[in-house]
């Protein structure tokens, strides 16, 4: 962590915010000069605009350059697909050698430059976001209810990006202000105090923002709906089964959302069943995974979907015929994701938006915390599942015990949510399933070659990142 602050934080500290913001920045912003080392937040959240363009920094970091992956613009996806059991990589751009100790499980610490961009971009994330929790609350030039959505959103953002750290790494540190003497020489947190903070920081982002979205017409910034949907996915990891039941339902039950009938229309910008979405820039763009995954006529696919993962569909189910997508190139055919259809058009405005938090994700969260809650709620369980199945094509199902039922849960996630936000990967691990996927550690791994080691299931800690502070441990397994 060591690193991301001195880069960041020893030069004046309102630079980071300039440089993130420089689509977005106003004129009083970029007069600012704060003296070395400080943030002067009086100075660089004196009004609505200056803290507005403060956050929106957050975006256009996250889904900026759109062709290139990072933490937040399709690298969780694809390469949480890799190092599960749902892509395959083909060699198509230049990090092929990372990509591939991704797929292989094989990860070398100070040899992969994918899970050092990972750490540094969340810490960059993070540490915007605390500027704005920091910051905004005290000044005098903002109103009230700005106040809150600005920072509702930094909190719902910073319990995000720590979500997802926790899950790919393990313990990490738990920066929650600028302060780099700090933060530079952290020791890691426990998972148990990161989860905490994480819904703390959900309750708080519920309260303080509103059921309505800011810019009327668009999903592109969230509502109180979306930290109450990561809340229910936290609840269940955390196997607070009644918690992630009833905030699940809060959303489901809102109104505002409904399951989109036509397959093909699900990732459209202002999707019925989008509960959040972020708007690609720059202008003219569509979704990286739309320009990386979608594939022209008789070229091979950057990623092709695994044997594995087309062998879990059901015949007829919907989910295949249109969400994937395939190249045939003599007598193979190479099976691509085609959830995003747009690679990029040209159009002002795109036609597709990243999907961050969707119902469908909310039914199947409902369903499982249900199940696991006993006999007397399998029928619920069973209601959830079958309005995600009914709107695949399929027939409803009638598991005979809880175990079953829970099997037929994780499937369906399986071919509902694949290649979406790492949601495979993290559910093989968190349902103990992992070393049923990827054979017995220690054996050669049928599904990809190689020798399966447990400890694989985090990645490594970044080798720049121990060297730069001495209280950073590494993860076993790993030189």
């Amino acid at each position: 962590m060591k690193s991301i602050y001195t880069i960041l934080i020893r030069k004046p500290v309102l630079l980071i915010l300039l440089i993130s913001l420089i689509q977005v920045s106003c004129t009083k912003f970029v007069q600012i000069s704060p003296p070395p080392n400080q943030l002067v937040t009086s100075q660089v959240f004196a009004d609505s605009s200056d803290a507005s363009a403060a956050l929106a920094g957050i975006y256009t970091k996250i889904y900026s350059p759109t062709s290139l992956l990072n933490f937040g613009n399709g690298g969780i996806s694809i390469y949480t697909g890799l190092a599960a059991d749902e892509l395959y990589p083909n060699g198509g751009n230049t990090n092929f050698i990372s990509e591939y100790q991704l797929y292989q499980d094989a990860v070398v610490a100070n040899n992969n430059g994918i899970i050092g961009t990972f750490w540094i971009n969340a810490y960059q994330y993070i540490y915007q976001a605390n500027a704005c929790i920091e910051g905004i609350p005290p000044s005098t030039g903002i109103s009230q209810p700005l106040k809150n959505q600005l920072v509702g959103e930094a909190k719902l953002f910073r319990a995000f990006f720590y979500f997802n750290m926790i899950n790919l790494y393990g313990p990490v540190p738990l920066v929650t202000s600028t302060d780099y003497h700090v933060n530079e020489s952290m020791p890691r947190t426990s998972v148990d105090q990161v989860y905490q903070q994480i819904i703390n920081d959900l309750i708080d982002a519920q309260s303080l923002l509103t059921e309505n979205y800011p810019v009327a017409g668009s999903k592109g910034r969230p509502n109180k709906y979306a930290a109450m949907a990561l809340l229910a996915r936290v609840y269940l990891y955390r196997q607070q089964w009644a918690n992630a039941e009833v905030m699940a339902s809060q959303v489901i039950n809102s109104g505002k959302y409904g399951l989109v009938t036509d397959l093909n229309k699900v990732f459209l910008a202002g999707s019925n069943e989008a509960i959040w979405q972020i708007v690609p820039v720059p202008a003219g763009a569509e979704t990286t995974e739309g320009q990386l995954l979608v594939t022209q006529a008789g070229v091979q696919p950057n990623y092709t979907v695994t044997s594995y993962l087309l062998k879990a569909f059901e015949p007829n189910d919907l989910r295949k015929t249109n969400w994937l997508d395939s190249n045939v190139l003599g007598a193979t055919a190479y099976y691509f994701p085609y959830k995003y259809k747009l690679q990029r058009d040209g159009n002002t405005s795109p036609k597709e938006n990243y999907m961050i938090f969707r119902l469908g994700e909310l039914y199947l969260v409902r369903a499982e915390a249900r199940a696991q809650q006993g006999a007397a709620h399998f029928a619920d369980a069973i209601a959830d599942l079958t309005m995600i199945r009914n709107r695949s094509g399929l027939l409803p199902v009638n598991p005979g015990n809880q175990q079953d039922l829970l099997d037929t849960i994780y499937h369906e996630r399986q071919v509902e949510l694949f290649c979406e936000w790492g949601h495979r990967w993290f559910d093989i691990k968190r349902t103990g399933i992992v070393n049923t996927i990827m054979g017995i550690p220690g054996n050669i791994c049928a599904l990809k070659g190689g020798t399966w080691d447990a400890n694989w299931q985090l990645w490594p800690i970044p080798f720049n990142e121990l060297q730069l502070n001495p209280f950073l441990t590494q993860n076993e397994g790993y030189q």
